[in-house]
């Protein structure tokens, strides 16, 4: 099992998500809420847009908002007359948490890839991600 690329993938994000949890916990932020922080700071999203785009479950990015507003770090908008359609953006007192998350997820890329070559390290990550995004690799079954 060692000998297997996807094992040491899976230790690699294993040790990032520890990592990344324990420097979040410092600010005050859970993981994944640092990703939707940095995707909002670019703008309002629906609740569903943020979901989509985070490629997470609707009712994770419903708790995660919850708990954002909680902390005065979003707020909510009601978007369209049924009630239906909910705008998410930071509020400014996320401004300083945003500068702070940029800081940690600087700190965590210079150790997760010291002694690495960048670039071909990136290109390598984003096929796998595009293979393993391929529908069509789904109808495969066992290789």
């Amino acid at each position: 099992m060692e000998d297997r690329v996807t094992y040491s993938l899976q230790q690699a994000a294993r040790a990032y998500r520890v990592r990344s949890a324990r420097k979040l916990a410092r600010i005050g932020l859970y993981p994944g809420q640092d990703a939707l922080l940095k995707l909002l700071q670019d703008g309002p999203k629906t609740m569903g847009e943020a979901a989509t785009l985070l490629s997470i479950q609707p009712p994770t990015v419903t708790k995660m908002v919850s708990r954002l507003s909680a902390a005065g770090l979003v707020r909510t908008e009601i978007m369209d007359r049924d009630r239906r359609k909910v705008a998410v953006s930071v509020t400014d007192a996320a401004r300083d948490r945003l500068a702070q998350i940029e800081m940690i997820w600087e700190e965590l890329e210079r150790e997760a890839l010291a002694g690495l070559e960048r670039q071909p390290l990136k290109e390598g990550l984003a096929a796998m991600a595009r293979n393993l995004s391929d529908p069509g690799h789904d109808e495969a079954g066992p290789g």
